[in-house]
């Protein structure tokens, strides 16, 4: 996993910057001081009863009730579309995060090492599993003491207080410049000059000075060092998830010919299971957690690509041409949810996805498979038009099917895809939707390539 690390002190943009990064790098965004901030408002919250959060911050925190107070709380962080959402003990506390109130005393607490314990246990467990920017005051240097690429933030202390009484002003009309430019240098003083991780640049930081930079121009200058120092997209990866007939297998090929990747089809590996098992004569009355699970022991599953076109090979045996039957299609729904499958399943999957440049396509692959795509597509349409793109593909193979068994067929198919306790359809905060609806394929395909265009990349449509 890739991290950038951004440190610096209050009011230098370090959140605005985080989040302009991780959106143009396809990262993810883990801001720390939500952390601290959490627990704070939690601490005040329950220590602030009867006397006011203000009387509070006049007197020393009481370590005790502090660490109690740590000890039983519980931090968890969650994404939505709008962005990180901070979880303290079941409550979404994040619209309450960004008063002074909780930013002093979010400072406060952070000086004591079982409170930075919590802290450091979340972030460095977000960072195992996420390509993704941290901003925050020790991330260089404590934190992810192996970034990739560390930016340390700093800015005259006059701008930095100005832009902080513009933000608190949006929701507190009484605040004054004065107050805050003296809350800023209490602040900094405090933070820089702390025993504990104090705020300062490691030996490979890169200073950014942004005062008489705007945001944007912060960014650009950062996205230019980035590329500079870390190859980010060695390997491109692009995930195609949707509902069964939404058209994310074609357009995933068609996708994949137009940036000249390999496409990955991920039911026809499921299918292709199917088929060894339908193959091998076993019993589908028989399927269970114990029969399933023997039966993966007995097969070795190969991707093979000929010409352009994946193959899949089970136990030496070729079973692409086999793979869109009816009944193997319905027998890979039974099988595919079992663990043990998904497992041999998903081996396959990341251990292509390192090597190659590629499009995935599936139900769940850029929610589980590969959540650090760089490009994540859902595919969706209404149940009707799928119904009867899937009523013509069985007539085209020969099969005597009635629309109505077809539309019934595919709505039950549907409730188990997004029901099931593995492998569920799920669209991803990032997810970019596809409506197919009323929709060509070419238009599909160039939805995909001008998404694909404003985020990162620039390629040539051929």
């Amino acid at each position: 996993m890739r991290t950038i690390a951004i440190d610096g002190f209050m009011g230098c943009g370090k959140s605005g910057l985080a989040k302009i990064l991780a959106k143009e790098l396809g990262f993810k965004m883990l801001e720390t001081g939500a952390i601290f901030r959490a627990l704070a408002y939690g601490f005040l919250q329950q220590e602030g009863a009867g006397e006011g959060s203000n009387a509070l911050q006049k007197r020393e925190v009481d370590e005790n009730k502090l660490k109690n107070f740590v000890q039983k709380a519980k931090v968890e962080i969650a994404f939505s579309e709008d962005g990180q959402h901070t979880i303290l003990s079941g409550v979404d506390v994040t619209p309450f995060l960004r008063t002074e109130q909780v930013s002093q005393m979010a400072s406060k607490i952070s000086v004591f090492p079982f409170v930075r314990e919590k802290y450091v246990q979340i972030a460095r467990e977000f960072v195992r599993k996420n390509d993704c920017v941290m901003e925050g005051r020790d991330i260089g240097s404590v934190i992810v003491p192996n970034a990739d690429v560390k930016f340390f933030l700093t800015a005259d202390e006059k701008v930095r207080a100005k832009r902080r009484y513009m933000d608190l002003k949006k929701t507190n009309k009484s605040v004054k410049l004065a107050d805050v430019l003296a809350d800023l240098r209490e602040r900094d003083l405090r933070d820089s000059t702390r025993e504990l991780a104090p705020v300062k640049p490691c030996d490979d930081s890169v200073i950014v000075d942004d005062t008489d930079m705007t945001l944007r121009e912060t960014a650009d200058y950062c996205l230019q060092v980035i590329r500079e120092k870390l190859p980010l997209h060695n390997v491109v990866n692009v995930t195609i998830d949707g509902y069964v007939c939404s058209g994310k297998s074609t357009i995933a090929k068609a996708l994949a010919r137009r940036l000249g990747f390999k496409v990955f089809d991920t039911g026809a590996v499921y299918r292709a299971i199917a088929c060894a098992f339908d193959y091998m004569n076993l019993d589908e009355n028989k399927i269970s957690e114990k029969y399933i699970q023997k039966f993966a022991n007995q097969i070795n599953l190969e991707v093979q690509f000929v010409d352009g076109t994946q193959h899949m090979i089970v136990n030496g045996i070729d079973h692409t041409a086999g793979l869109r039957t009816e009944r193997i299609s319905a027998l890979s729904a039974k099988i595919s949810p079992f663990q043990c499958i998904r497992e041999k399943v998903l081996e396959i999957q990341r251990s292509f996805a390192a090597k190659n440049n590629l499009v995935m396509e599936g139900r769940d692959i850029g929610s589980y498979v590969l959540p650090n795509a760089n490009f994540k597509f859902f595919c969706l349409a209404d149940e009707n038009v799928r119904a009867k793109r899937r009523f013509e593909q069985q007539r085209a193979m020969g099969n005597d099917v009635q629309f109505d068994d077809v539309l019934k067929e595919l709505q039950e198919r549907d409730f188990a895809d997004e029901n099931r306790e593995h492998g569920a359809i799920t669209k991803t905060p990032e997810s970019i939707i596809i409506d197919t609806t009323n929709q060509s394929l070419d238009q599909s395909v160039d939805f995909c390539i001008n998404e694909m265009e404003k985020r990162w990349f620039k390629f040539s449509k051929k």
